[in-house]
């Protein structure tokens, strides 16, 4: 589903209420702090050819190009990734045949507490915070890990139904200069093949992305797991212990 209809390039007042699904480009001399226009989704302008630094105080992403602003030379689908971003909306990250895999929100956390409430679930992962505080992380982590990596751990919805199933993607973490893939299904869905479908995908659009390494680190008691890695192409590599908790890492180049 598309959100972004159309663009309009602003060089005077912003409009007093924005138009839905409009991304308004501010020209240097328009733009106006954030702050007086929270709910209004713009970016600004700036013609490259100019010299001269630009200050944008107030304004998340800045456009570059060469002359006056030409919406056609900038791609359609960039831009809707812009909009979406400054209003909240999650990114679609990829579908596989009976999955769809986005961007986490806020309204997933009900399905995760009832997932995870599962002690076999919680065996191997740890669990989640008090409800506010996995609020607040939730919403910290689009604009700490999906707007600075454009990538991270995504929901994982039945393309059928609808349904939160679990979360799976490619975490960033601390330490380790190689993207984590990371994985968990609900019980209640396992053993149909849907994880092995999901990493599949999640690992194949790493690839296209340019990525050449990805690694994975598991206990070696996670039967489970170790069984769908080595099913991925995933090799173990040396371990690692993380909290007092020993780890395999495994790795697999792309």
């Amino acid at each position: 589903m598309k959100y972004l209809k159309r663009i309009e390039y602003i060089t005077g007042q912003m409009p007093p209420e924005p138009e839905e699904g409009c991304l308004y480009v501010l020209s240097p001399g328009t733009f106006l702090r954030e702050k007086n226009y929270p709910d209004i989704p713009y970016v600004l302008y700036r013609d490259s050819a100019k010299e001269g630094s630009l200050f944008a105080d107030g304004v998340k992403y800045v456009l570059e190009g060469e002359g006056p602003f030409d919406p056609e030379s900038f791609d359609d689908d960039y831009l809707e990734k812009i909009y979406r971003r400054l209003l909240r909306i999650p990114w679609d990250i990829l579908e596989t045949d009976r999955c769809v895999i986005r961007e986490t929100t806020v309204s997933d956390l009900d399905a995760f507490y009832e997932i995870y409430s599962d002690p076999e679930i919680t065996r191997f992962l740890e669990g989640l915070m008090e409800r506010s505080e996995e609020e607040k992380y939730t919403e910290n982590y689009r604009d700490l890990i999906y707007d600075i990596y454009g990538h991270g751990i995504w929901t994982v919805l039945l393309k059928d139904t609808g349904e939160v199933i679990g979360r799976a993607g490619l975490d960033e973490r601390a330490g380790f200069d190689t993207p984590e893939l990371g994985f968990m299904i609900g019980r209640k869905w396992q053993r149909r093949g849907l994880a092995l479908e999901v990493c599949e995908g999640i690992l194949h659009r790493a690839a296209e992305e340019g990525m050449d390494t990805v690694m994975s680190l598991t206990e070696r008691e996670n039967a489970a797991s170790v069984h769908l890695l080595e099913k991925l192409g995933f090799l173990a590599e040396d371990t690692v212990e993380i909290s007092g908790t020993e780890l395999v890492r495994y790795l697999k180049k792309l």
